[in-house]
């Protein structure tokens, strides 16, 4: 690894986003060391001599990944955010935005999502993952406000599922431009594929709130 970072920034990149395009692509299994090597114009004894072997290699991207989309999140806007349902709503526009940024990143992500190897599957939906979200958009003060406060909890994994759906759709070939595409007449209001999303949430804030909570 020290050779690799020791290249410039540029170089990196190329190497790194060839490596997430064949992974996502073919998937772990599928995916030679020498397609990457062909993909970034390099030979493969570079990419041994950079990771040591196919596993570090993979092992590295998620960690880049992981590191990526904690960027994403602006986390003093989140805490500002005084309402549980509001607050997943603006995590979920910053990831969009963040993977319509990346889309190397998101369409890695996806291919993860649907590894058959459930070890490649549970990195990037680990619990340390799940605690690490649930930090930024479940907190304390939001327990008083479900009719039931140990449904805070239950709401939130419902909505982890949810975006494990989302990201296995993600292989499906979602188009992020279109994502974020906004109704023409309502310029101002959410992109219409998230709209469901925020519906979704409205729904769930109806059926588990107490009333004095709901707008």
């Amino acid at each position: 690894m020290e050779k690799f970072l020791a290249l410039s920034q540029e170089k990196q990149a190329t190497i790194r986003n060839a490596a997430l395009a064949c992974f996502a692509r073919h998937g772990y299994e599928k995916t030679s060391i020498n397609d990457i090597a062909v993909a970034a114009g390099i030979s493969k004894a570079s990419i041994f001599q950079y990771f040591g072997n196919k596993q570090a290699l993979y092992q590295y991207l998620f960690d880049y990944c992981a590191a990526q989309m904690k960027q994403a999140y602006n986390t003093s806007a989140l805490e500002e955010t005084t309402d549980f349902f509001d607050r997943v709503w603006e995590a979920s526009v910053m990831k969009v935005e963040n993977l319509k940024k990346h889309p190397h990143i998101a369409s890695f992500i996806a291919s993860v999502a649907v590894e058959p190897t459930p070890e490649l599957k549970s990195a990037i939906f680990s619990e340390a993952n799940e605690k690490y979200i649930a930090s930024l958009v479940l907190h304390e003060r939001d327990y008083k406000k479900f009719r039931h406060p140990e449904d805070a909890e239950l709401v939130f994994q419902m909505l982890m599922m949810l975006a494990k759906g989302m990201s296995v759709q993600l292989e499906s070939g979602v188009d992020y431009d279109s994502m974020m595409k906004r109704h023409p007449a309502r310029p101002r209001s959410p992109p219409q594929p998230l709209l469901e999303f925020r519906n979704i949430l409205d729904m769930l804030k109806h059926n588990f709130y107490k009333e004095e909570y709901l707008p």
